[in-house]
């Protein structure tokens, strides 16, 4: 595990050599530090290696070209003339599944991706009927990206995972690559991050077999979002520097962006004191994106910039200035609705931040509106122990605040719940703390002491002597 000894999923301090995290029971990740290297890369073999920009995101079946001639015609133009070549062929008998991918791909780049999924089941079917693996293969994983972006996840972790499985056995290790990438995505979208981190060091072992070296460079630049998770920031430094270096040598703008907004997250999480340098990177890839900005599409331009404009609103709110903080929160809220489809993390994330703008700022009648509308999204994905943040974050203003103390009790026996269900222990504790605290408001001190004593018994289980002692003395008071 990494050198900072944290619980990737509580973040709690555990001991070294530890298998499962004493405080939420999770699974610890071992050997975070045994990733291979590349190795040392001549001028003759790196002029070898065939170079393709970075993608943000693309699917396997449609090069990049293509995806540029479809963005640049009449929508509804082109639409027509894929429609009509793929009557002609089906009634001449001629295989149409070329057609059908043309025409999938047109509906996800414009973002139509109710139509793509059924585009990409029909093509899927007519790939099957031929037993042409390859293309079956491409297909689930383009499905896989589709429901990615839909939020349905275990929908395309299904199809991730048969893609996987025929590139494995084709030994078409190149797509196979960019599958498990794909896989971690989701799992790191999951919060599973032991997983992910599978996945994603498979797939930089089986690059650096291979000699692939710009999807080891891919992978690498996944890899670092694991290590900010973990804190091993060392590690996510390595990684950056050698990025940086070789996007900029090889005149990849977008991979340059991406590695230049990732030292801007690194210098993000160190802390108070390296938020100069954090800013500095990220208004730098702010300009880098700029300057190519007409080249690419809103979506893309949206995802490149959506992370680099919340941090940039969360140190300006450090900073005390309210005005741009709000800006870049709008921003950054604006653009991941730009990029996706329906209630996703993201957009949860940039919820609960501006959530928290407003509630230090004064407004909570704001901060009451944007917790809910998060709330209601990580209610929609099933992730439970995040729902169960917001409504703490929401019973706490109702009891502190807006001294509404049985809505305050509803949403932390809401909490309480689904953080005892997902044996979130210390937050569980937590909770039964301020459920004693607006009894004891109320006047009501047996249910006080029913939860302050529950509360004792969790931290006896966790082996908190200073907690104990502090839930004694409130017990003794009570009593």
């Amino acid at each position: 595990m990494s050198n900072s000894e944290i619980c990737p999923h509580c973040g709690m301090d555990v001991e070294e050599g530890q298998k499962f995290c004493h405080n939420c029971g999770k699974p610890l990740i071992v050997g975070i530090d045994e990733i291979p290297e590349f190795g040392s890369i001549s001028e003759e073999k790196l002029a070898s290696f065939s170079i393709e920009q970075l993608d943000i995101l693309s699917l396997l079946s449609s090069s990049q070209e293509k995806e540029e001639s479809l963005i640049t015609l009449n929508y509804d133009q082109v639409l027509a003339d894929i429609d009509s070549k793929i009557y002609d062929g089906q009634e001449s008998g001629e295989e149409v599944g070329e057609l059908l991918l043309e025409k999938a791909a047109l509906y996800f780049i414009n973002r139509d991706l109710q139509n793509a999924s059924k585009m990409f089941e029909t093509a899927l079917e007519n790939f099957k009927s031929l037993g042409d693996l390859e293309k079956t293969a491409l297909v689930y994983n383009d499905l896989g990206l589709i429901y990615e972006e839909l939020g349905y996840l275990d929908d395309s972790l299904n199809n991730y995972e048969k893609a996987m499985n025929i590139f494995q056995r084709s030994r078409d290790n190149l797509n196979y690559v960019k599958v498990l990438n794909n896989l971690g995505n989701v799992y790191l979208l999951l919060e599973n991050i032991e997983k992910a981190y599978d996945f994603y060091s498979n797939a930089l072992e089986i690059s650096r077999q291979n000699g692939f070296f710009m999807e080891y460079r891919q992978t690498s630049s996944n890899l670092i979002e694991v290590y900010f998770r973990l804190q091993n920031f060392t590690r996510a430094y390595k990684f950056l520097t050698e990025n940086i270096q070789f996007f900029r040598n090889q005149n990849d703008i977008i991979g340059e962006i991406i590695a230049t907004s990732k030292f801007g997250k690194l210098y993000y999480l160190l802390g108070e004191n390296y938020f100069k340098l954090a800013n500095g990177y990220m208004n730098n890839a702010q300009i880098l994106l700029d300057a190519i900005r007409e080249k690419i599409s809103d979506y893309d331009a949206a995802l490149l910039s959506w992370e680099n404009y919340r941090l940039l609103g969360l140190i300006n709110l450090v900073w005390n200035d309210n005005t741009l903080s709000k800006k870049y929160l709008n921003q950054a809220l604006d653009s991941i609705r730009t990029f996706k489809m329906g209630p996703r993390p993201e957009e949860a994330l940039v919820l609960v931040d501006l959530a928290n703008f407003f509630y230090i700022n004064g407004n909570d009648k704001e901060a009451l509106h944007y917790f809910q509308q998060a709330e209601a999204i990580y209610k929609d994905r099933g992730e439970e122990t995040k729902e169960a943040d917001i409504k703490t974050n929401i019973g706490n203003i109702y009891f502190s605040i807006l001294d509404s103390c049985d809505t305050a009790i509803n949403y932390f026996e809401l909490a309480l719940d689904l953080y005892s269900r997902n044996n979130y222990l210390k937050e569980t504790a937590e909770i039964y703390e301020k459920l004693a605290d607006v009894y004891e408001k109320i006047d009501t001190p047996d249910s006080a002491l029913i939860h302050l004593g529950n509360a004792l018994k969790i931290y006896e289980t966790l082996n908190n002597e200073e907690k104990q002692n502090q839930i004694k003395e409130r017990i003794q008071k009570i009593s």
